[in-house]
Formats: C-alpha cells, sequence, structure tokens
C-alpha cells in the first residue's frame, strides 16, 4: 500500500507517513502540483525523451540567517546533520549514517543566508536541535516548509529548457554540478541549483509552481517531455 504524509497540527512529530486510507478527516500533507496527479501523467509519457521532470515530496525547508554568529551555526550544523555552510553560490550535501538514511542540502542565498533541506518530517527536530545546539547566539531559524515547492528537471535537453527559461548563464562552464543561483525561470523567482550534469533543481513558491509547471510544458515541447514519478 502507498504511503502519504499525514498531519496532526501537532509538533513535535506532527507530521508522519503513513499507509494511504480513505479517511477525509485527516489532514493529508500534499504538494503543490498534488492536483494534477504527476503519477497518472507518468504512466503515459515514454521514456527517453529529451527533458524529465518531476516534483519531490513535500520537503523540509529552513532558512538560516546569521551576521556575525556565522562559526556558532557552522558548529550547530555540524554537530546536528553533520555538513558545513556553503562558499558563496555553491551548496553542500551530507547523508546521514544508520538505518534511515536521510539526505540534507545546505544553499548559498546571501552573505549571512542559507537553506537546508531535509525530509519533512524531520524538520521540526533538526530546528530543535539546531536552536538547542546554539544557545544564546544570535541566529534566526525559519521553517518554510509550507511555502515552497522542489521541482527537478533532468535529461538531454533540460539545460536548453533553462536557456529559453532564465536570464542567468546556464552554460556548465559557468553553471556547474554544485552551484546555486537566486534568478528568475520565465516570470516566477526561483532557486536554481546543478544537482549533475544535466540534472537540475528548482526551489519555486509554492503559489507559483503550476505557473512554473505549465511553462516547462511549453518550453520542452520540442524536446519530448516526460515525467517521472517522484
Amino acid at each position: 500500500m502507498e504511503k502519504i504524509l499525514v498531519s496532526d497540527q501537532y509538533a513535535p512529530d506532527s507530521l508522519s507517513e503513513r499507509a494511504e486510507f480513505g479517511d477525509i478527516n485527516v489532514p493529508v500533507v500534499e504538494t503543490a502540483l498534488q492536483h494534477v496527479n504527476l503519477r497518472q501523467v507518468a504512466t503515459r509519457t515514454g521514456s527517453g525523451h529529451g527533458v524529465s521532470f518531476s516534483e519531490l515530496p513535500v520537503t523540509g525547508l529552513l532558512v538560516l540567517r546569521a551576521r556575525s554568529e556565522r562559526a556558532a551555526l557552522q558548529s550547530a550544523l555540524q554537530t546536528t546533520v553533520n555538513i558545513k555552510l556553503p562558499d558563496t553560490l555553491q551548496s553542500e550535501v551530507s547523508v546521514s549514517s544508520g538505518s534511515h538514511k536521510s539526505v540534507y542540502c545546505i544553499r548559498w542565498v546571501a552573505p549571512d543566508e542559507w537553506m537546508l533541506s531535509c525530509p519533512a518530517q524531520d524538520a521540526f527536530d533538526i530546528e530543535t536541535r539546531l536552536r538547542s545546539s546554539l544557545g544564546g547566539n544570535s541566529v534566526a531559524i525559519v521553517n518554510v516548509t509550507g511555502g515552497y515547492s522542489v521541482l527537478q528537471l533532468s535529461g538531454q535537453h533540460a539545460n536548453d529548457v533553462l536557456k529559453k527559461s532564465t536570464v542567468y548563464d546556464v552554460h556548465p562552464q559557468n553553471f556547474s554540478v554544485g552551484k546555486v543561483v537566486n534568478t528568475t525561470f520565465a516570470k516566477a523567482q526561483v532557486m536554481l541549483r546543478c544537482v549533475s550534469n544535466d540534472e537540475y533543481e528548482l526551489i519555486v513558491r509554492r503559489s507559483f509552481a503550476d505557473y512554473v509547471w505549465h511553462w516547462i510544458q511549453v518550453a520542452s515541447k520540442e524536446y519530448g517531455l516526460s515525467v517521472s514519478r517522484s
């Protein structure tokens, strides 16, 4: 039976993964493109197209801000999720050890700001542990999980779609693996990261996710678009 993410509206343990069921009284945590039913769309698209699109499951996102307390934040991140603050316009990825493997990624946003992603059900716990590790240091932590959608483009022509959609120079010589920029995608603001060769991540405000999805369909038409199940 398929698993879904549900919420009991209270922290801690406010999010949990349970088997899918038909109880309409249980608040289900849905992605921004849930209404599109991308899983069903994926069954109608073939493989071998030039561009592949997917929407990631609801992802935990924490915005971190520190000025003079940068060293304290670095220490807290190392202790909590074993990750270091990235250099300018870069990102860092860490995978937790043990039976329950989780992937964490922190992205540079501004000289005093970063965005950390994690499994949605772990976001509150990580936020709490970071605050505990920071003690009295002046660091801002804001959970913005519900405000954004995480999308992925991959494939031989994914970079060509980006060239149509953003003013930023996404040539591989300038936009290398691990680099992250805040730019525009069509008329939407996105945080764009090069995950690997021919694979890109777009973090977009939830209210713009549907617009970006429709734009990608049009921009990918000449290359062929397939939809991947997240």
